[in-house]
């Protein structure tokens, strides 16, 4: 089914449904509501491939010249009439009252997921856990896109030499503390980012090689997509779920809960796997599948404005802005790190951000998530 034109007035799109009926072509027209300007607008969808070339060729020269008496046949009685605008009043309220149950879901898990977080991370810490040492929440261990094999094998060090909690890494014995230090030299995909950094320092990068995907390839398949799940911190997790709250509702509203959940599972999925390739498994966040929101709204306002997303254009602005705050902070600490000592580096999803933008806006292309407004 493809959408080949919109009409402005109801009886025009009557006359020109009649005609396309007439000619064989399965086709509706559906009564929709324009957000911003409250007014109504109905789309022509064909619902057969092959006869959307003839039904596009008639679209024009109906626009063309709509009182061509080739368009005014009388039709049949059992011919189709689009509803009357006493009925588009009840889709208006129907819009107005549809709720964001997938939008609602999605803020509640990560609530969950962070508050659950915390705890574990403050049970830890009265364990006396040290966090210059080794500290990851079990939570955190779980939904991680990667676990480097060192964290397993320090774990049966752990338990090899039951060393209690609040050890102290200088108090270790010579034995252990080499066998920790063995650990360090195990390598791991550190990720793109850090090879570059190693290379151009003339330094070892194979410190930055290992096997990817390790966790997913042992059958760990939710990893990923479950970081997107975890935030590092109240402000990190208020500002996505702010920004949640504000670009998904609509898109929700307009397609619906299930394509909603497929573009979310496919924007995370993707935008996760580039942050991966680029550094390395230890990353969080909603942001990617944020900005993916952002892409797709714009691109479906580019490409189909009667949608009537309820953006305005300082909200793009904003991200716009934010993206390449975040992007210059990176470069320039990438550039400390090249030219001095510095081992400053901002804990930035630089690549999630840009991927899901991307991402998002070629799924908006797709007439898959064209909107839909349901009585």
């Amino acid at each position: 089914m493809r959408l080949i034109g919109v009409f402005h007035h109801q009886n025009e799109a009557n006359r020109f449904l009649k005609y396309l009926k007439r000619q064989g072509i399965d086709v509706t027209c559906e009564p929709s509501l324009e957000m911003k300007t409250n007014e109504i607008f109905y789309e022509c969808w064909v619902h057969d491939e092959d006869q959307i070339e003839k039904a596009q060729t008639d679209f024009l020269k109906f626009k063309e010249n709509p009182s061509d008496p080739t368009f005014n046949e009388l039709p049949k009685e059992d011919e189709p009439v689009l509803e009357r605008k006493d009925d588009l009043s009840l889709k208006r309220e129907s819009m107005k009252r549809l709720g964001s149950p997938f939008t609602s879901f999605i803020i509640a898990l990560c609530s969950l997921i962070f508050v659950l977080d915390v705890l574990e991370e403050y049970s830890l810490l009265q364990e006396g856990v040290s966090q210059k040492t080794f500290f990851m929440t079990p939570l955190e261990s779980a939904l991680l896109f990667d676990l480097p094999p060192a964290i397993s094998e320090f774990e049966k060090i752990i338990e090899k030499h039951q060393i209690p909690p609040d050890q102290k890494a200088e108090a270790l014995s010579k034995e252990i503390q080499e066998e920790i230090d063995a650990l360090n030299r195990i390598p791991f995909w550190k990720g793109a980012y850090e090879w570059i950094l190693l290379k151009l320092k003339g330094e070892d990068p194979s410190l930055a090689e290992g096997s990817l995907f390790i966790r997913i390839r042992q059958g760990e398949v939710w990893r990923l997509f479950s970081p997107v799940l975890l935030h590092g911190n109240f402000l990190h997790i208020l500002f996505n779920m702010a920004w949640v709250w504000i670009l998904c509702r609509p898109i929700e509203q307009r397609i619906g809960i299930l394509r909603l959940a497929l573009f979310t599972l496919i924007v995370g999925v993707l935008s996760n796997v580039l942050q991966y390739l680029a550094s390395g498994p230890f990353f969080l966040g909603y942001s990617g599948i944020v900005m993916g929101l952002a892409g797709f709204t714009w691109m479906r306002e580019k490409i189909a404005p009667w949608e009537g997303y309820p953006l305005q254009r300082s909200i793009f602005l904003f991200l716009i802005v934010f993206v390449l705050g975040m992007f210059l902070l990176q470069s320039i600490s990438f550039l400390f790190q090249v030219f001095t000592t510095s081992t400053f580096e901002p804990n930035i999803a630089n690549m999630a951000h840009i991927g899901g933008a991307l991402i998002g806006a070629i799924l908006g292309r797709f007439s898959f998530f064209a909107a839909r407004i349901k009585s």
